[in-house]
């Protein structure tokens, strides 16, 4: 498995730096909040730190030293409260003038791909399939587009929905696990879900989102634009891809080949298409193609043959 991974850490342990920020401009600013003056913001930078880390530092700071003096205690007080106004207005202005610049990863047929976000969600990528999503999150929602399969893992954020767009079928969480099919070769597209809780619905009006628990599936139908949800009990099948498991449920064998072909990287070939309807119940548990089409052999009378440039066709025995 080829792994592609983007994140970058921008955090830094920069309390000495944050105090000194707040001592340049203190007096200042609480001489302006006192007489009710607007407060000077000019072209302030202020550094990259943990601002929870940094908080609890000085609100430590305050409790050992309220007990002794008034005044350094309000003193402080003011530089959280002016720290925590900066930190607003810096990252105001971050999101408002940031644009994120998109990636595009895609993972090509017989390949599988695992991408870290930024925000530490990771994403399972499979065969011939292709997500876009920016190299930073800003704003109030976390979106990514998918063509293809993946499996998805978020990192809880309920004030930051994730939101993936497949095709027609959109899907709201803010922290779980669940897999999601959009080829644009299948009829349908669904979404099975692991864990966690998610929202669905279509992309293609503004209709409610229906919600979906562990072990359910969202079946939408590109045809009649209808979204289905219901249980599912083989759910944890829908992702035996990511450990090169197959697993098939009253598949047809034109369904089978499909993924044989995304999987595998190779080409078939359908002379008898009354044998496209034959229906396939079988779970791979190896990454072996000659093992699955000998299990395809012993079930139906259908037979493989490997052609000199590589194409495997398939015939009525």
């Amino acid at each position: 498995m080829v792994n592609h991974m983007h994140i970058k850490n921008t955090h830094k342990n920069a309390d000495p730096e944050i105090i000194n920020y707040i001592s340049e401009h203190i007096d200042n600013d609480i001489d302006c909040l006192l007489e009710d003056k607007p407060l000077n913001m000019g072209d302030r930078k202020v550094p990259e730190f943990d601002e929870y880390k940094v908080y609890q530092n000085i609100l430590n700071e305050v409790n050992k030293r309220k007990k002794r003096k008034i005044w350094p205690a309000v003193r402080w007080a003011c530089a959280i409260a002016l720290l925590l106004f900066n930190i607003s207005y810096f990252t105001y202005q971050y999101v408002i003038d940031y644009k994120p610049v998109y990636q595009e990863v895609y993972a090509s047929k017989g390949e599988k791909l695992v991408v870290l976000l930024a925000d530490g969600s990771r994403v399972w990528l499979n065969a011939d399939s292709k997500l876009v999503y920016p190299d930073k999150f800003g704003g109030d929602e976390r979106k990514v587009s998918l063509v293809g399969e993946a499996y998805f893992e978020i990192k809880k954020n309920s004030k930051m929905p994730f939101i993936v767009s497949a095709d027609e079928m959109r899907i709201k969480v803010t922290g779980t696990k669940f897999n999601v099919s959009a080829y644009p070769s299948d009829k349908d597209i669904t979404a099975t879900l692991d864990e966690g809780k998610i929202s669905i619905g279509s992309s293609q009006n503004n209709s409610s989102l229906l919600e979906m628990f562990p072990g359910q599936t969202a079946v939408y139908e590109r045809e009649s634009n209808k979204c289905k949800i219901r249980t599912n009990e083989y759910y944890k099948e829908d992702s035996n891809w990511k450990e090169n498991r197959l697993a098939f449920r009253n598949t047809s064998l034109q369904d089978v080949l499909n993924v044989l072909s995304r999987q595998f990287n190779v080409t078939f070939s359908v002379n008898d298409t009354q044998i496209k309807s034959f229906t396939y119940t079988f779970v791979s548990k190896n990454n072996d193609l000659g093992n699955i089409l000998e299990t395809i052999e012993s079930i139906t009378p259908v037979q493989f043959k490997k052609t000199s440039d590589g194409v495997y066709i398939a015939r009525r025995k």
